[in-house]
């Protein structure tokens, strides 16, 4: 059980939160407000769920600043690899669900203040929210084999706390590499876990169901998807959450 609150490196500053409060959420508003801003990491003192956000202002346009998706989602396997048990494999679905032997465990998201095309936005939030523990209320153990948590499947010593501190130290170092060499390696570390790469794949996609050959992401994050019907771009600024608000 989780027994004391995270330690942060020094460039980050934690904000608990009220069990149950959803960290994007409230961090996204405390954006807005004008209330939070570069470096304040919102988490909850949920046991079951592990939810963080973390606010960034960024220097670059806002297509150039959603990156931040791909480098928080290399953090997170990177993070959880550190102290999960061996042998337990951790893949992404795009854009920004986390799976654990194939099931899903949880999700980052990215919510941005509304810019000028091609003006940097005043702030970004990326979000975290892992399921720890399984709860699918009325479903019966087994009834969703698509959806699960860390301690379903083998990692159940792993703590909030401690899942929290390792991804808050990865994270950075992963956004320091991104400053210095772009989006490259991000994009690279991404594609070594994503589940379908390579192959035919079936996604849902704003009301529509696509199948095709995920053959990549592109430079700035848009899935690649090749179709009977020709090279399909799926954009990953659809699924950001904009938020009128100029911030700090």
């Amino acid at each position: 059980m989780q027994t004391q609150d995270p330690s942060f490196p020094p460039l980050l500053t934690g904000h608990a939160i009220a069990a149950g409060d959803d960290a994007f959420a409230h961090a996204v508003s405390r954006a807005a407000s004008g209330k939070a801003g570069a470096g304040d990491l919102f988490w909850s003192r949920s046991l079951d769920r592990l939810s963080a956000a973390i606010v960034l202002e960024p220097e670059s346009d806002e297509v150039t600043s959603v990156q931040m998706l791909f480098a928080a989602m290399v953090a997170f396997a990177d993070a959880f690899g550190a102290i999960a048990p061996a042998g337990i494999g951790m893949f992404y679905s795009w854009p920004g669900r986390l799976l654990v032997n194939g099931a899903h465990i949880g999700d980052v998201r990215i919510g941005i203040a509304d810019a000028p095309r091609g003006a940097s936005p005043p702030w970004l939030v990326v979000g975290l929210a892992i399921r720890m523990l399984l709860d699918l209320g009325p479903a019966e153990p087994g009834e969703r084999p698509d959806i699960s948590s860390l301690e379903e499947e083998g990692a159940g010593e792993v703590t909030c706390t401690g899942l929290l501190e390792s991804f808050s130290r990865h994270f950075l170092a992963w956004i320091n590499t991104w400053q210095e060499d772009g989006f490259a390696p991000v994009r690279a570390a991404w594609l070594e876990r994503a589940e379908g790469h390579g192959k035919d794949i079936t996604l849902d996609w704003h009301g529509r169901q696509l199948r095709g050959r995920f053959a990549a992401i592109d430079e700035t994050g848009n899935l690649i998807l090749e179709t009977g019907a020709g090279v399909e771009t799926l954009d990953v600024m659809d699924i950001v959450a904009r938020t009128p608000g100029v911030g700090a």
